[in-house]
């Protein structure tokens, strides 16, 4: 069986595993002696023999599928954010590729957009609509939605998973050697696709009585949960000139179904110009291997949030203003002891408040690294005082993401009750895929029922948890603070929405109208005086006056 503990790494090379599956998972003294060499040339033969397999270069279809959500409950609805189609026409050594994409997203904003990514080695080219915001604000700097190297990488490793005619060959390309029965140790060099070394394994699980690949799986990072498999589990398999391929792939991560797609009109060897797969170097965003390096190794995430409308993707230690249509790092308009660390790109903000001497930290987008970033800003620009508090507005994964890295140098993290359990579990599951900034640290974890206060004076802040349907029971923390008339939030009114309404659907303007309730609702009933709003998002063009919400709400 694959166990999490048992993942081995390999330093130099990333190690394609041809494992033997079985349903009943038998112990080693229960099982013969296996050659494992001659089940890779069985797998081969049942796959349409070495010749066909050697000789198959391209490989083209289309696919049809369903994307999922299993971090933002109780949004959206059975956890579906997307329909999506593609054509592929990739390259089976892994190195070149082009997909044509439409999606109808369901969530979190009702749109239809359409793009194409191709990708030529490090070369990478995005032409079309990525989303609904991309689309109305510029990408935050730029138009579209640029092929930055860490989606580069998570489209190559997503590919090669999918494909286990392409995982064939490249343990084809390399001595087979015998192991231990149920594994096949093969040393693949990945630097060509940019992955670099110390990568954690991928498994091929072969159906024993079959030969035929069952799945593809690989230990990787997910922001918020930390150490999580990625199973790509191949069914309906079909003959395409002479090799067989499977019709129906679901995509699991960490248990959960992320994706289910179905394959048609698939070609072995298509005819096609090499122009189709070519990107030039002044056409792409430039390569950087670290950024690479991520992208693979948290491959999922780049998946999930451009199927929520909205790609998250971008270099994430960027701080600093150099576009206009960005905002830069700085200051809270008329707070000095609140600041906002934004930055190019940079949708998903966090707020640092001096509270008696030491800092408030607010919200944790969108992985460690971004927190690293983060804090080195707040160092240089802010304040070097201690780090009392992280508070998470809650729990979805671009909001709690880099909850660790914002730990990193101590403090304690304040969420809603109704997920104080929740980030305890998370906390204590094993981050080992990318370094865990609080190994070894225990966190203290307070869950706030209704009402908490820190600091006094113009620093005193705030904390409520309060109702919403976009967030569970609990779980969703503002912060306010009384001197300034300033309440502090995100995702139930964004800075900006007012200036775009006509573009949103009737459904995305009623939910926008009823999560605008949510926040207007609240500090009527509790008397709060707020005239200013902030949020952990942002945009553009900016509108902080709270009578915006106000209006939202009665419209």
């Amino acid at each position: 069986m694959f166990l999490l503990e048992k993942i081995k790494f390999n330093r130099q090379l990333l190690v394609v595993l041809l494992a033997v599956f079985t349903i009943t998972a038998c112990k080693d003294d229960e099982q013969p002696a296996q050659d494992n060499t001659l089940l890779f040339s069985e797998m081969q033969d049942a796959l349409g023999g070495k010749t066909n397999i050697d000789n198959a270069n391209t490989i083209q279809y289309n696919s049809t599928g369903i994307a999922f959500e299993f971090q933002e409950d109780p949004e959206p609805v059975d956890g579906k954010v997307a329909d999506f189609t593609y054509s592929l026409l990739y390259n089976l050594d892994g190195t070149q590729s082009k997909q044509d994409w439409q999606v109808e997203a369901e969530y979190a904003y009702f749109t239809n957009f359409d793009f194409v990514e191709t990708i030529d080695h490090t070369n990478g080219k995005s032409e079309g609509i990525t989303g609904t915001f991309p689309a109305h604000f510029g990408s935050f700097g730029v138009e579209g939605d640029p092929m930055f190297s860490t989606k580069i990488a998570a489209r190559q490793k997503t590919l090669i998973m999918s494909s286990p005619l392409a995982l064939t060959k490249m343990i084809a390309s390399r001595d087979v050697s015998g192991a231990d029965y149920g594994t096949l140790n093969v040393g693949f060099n990945t630097s060509d696709l940019g992955f670099g070394t110390a990568t954690p394994d991928i498994e091929l699980l072969i159906d024993i009585d079959t030969k035929l690949p069952l799945k593809a799986q690989v230990l990787e990072n997910d922001p918020l949960l930390g150490d999580v498999i990625y199973e790509v589990i191949y069914s309906n398999w079909t003959t395409v000139n002479g090799i067989q391929s499977p019709q129906k792939l679901e995509h699991i991560l960490d248990g959960n179904l992320i994706r289910t797609e179905t394959r048609s009109n698939q070609q072995i060897n298509p005819t096609f110009d090499p122009s189709e797969l070519t990107v030039t170097t002044a056409e792409a965003w430039t390569y950087d291997e670290s950024e690479a390096k991520h992208g693979h190794l948290s491959s999922q995430f780049h998946y999930r949030t451009i199927l929520q409308t909205f790609p998250i993707d971008f270099p994430v230690e960027l701080v600093d203003q150099t576009s206009p249509l960005a905002l830069p790092s700085e200051l809270v308009a008329n707070d000095d002891n609140a600041y906002r660390i934004s930055g190019d790109f940079q949708s998903h903000y966090t707020y640092a408040f001096k509270v008696d001497g030491q800092l408030l930290l607010y919200d944790s987008p969108v992985n460690d690294r971004r927190s690293a970033a983060v804090l080195g800003k707040i160092r240089s620009d802010f304040s070097t005082a201690a780090i009392k508090y992280v508070v998470n507005s809650h729990n979805h994964f671009d909001h709690a993401g880099g909850v660790r890295g914002n730990l990193a140098e101590g403090g304690e993290l304040i969420v809603g009750a109704g997920s104080k359990s929740f980030m305890e579990d998370i906390l204590q599951r094993p981050s080992t895929v990318i370094p865990n900034p609080i190994s070894g640290n225990n966190i203290n974890v307070i869950g706030v029922t209704d009402h908490m206060t820190v600091g006094t004076g113009n620093e005193q802040i705030d904390l409520y948890t309060i109702p919403s349907d976009h967030a569970e029971d609990d779980d969703y923390i503002v912060l306010y603070k009384p001197f300034t008339k300033t309440i502090y939030f995100n995702d139930l009114v964004n800075p900006g929405f007012v200036f775009v309404w006509d573009t949103f659907s009737a459904e995305d303007q009623d939910r926008i109208i009823h999560l605008a309730q949510d926040i207007v609702d609240f500090v009527d009933e509790e008397g709060l005086d707020v005239t200013t709003y902030h949020c952990t998002h942002g945009f553009t063009t900016q509108d902080f006056d709270f009578q915006t919400v106000r209006d939202l709400a009665g419209m």
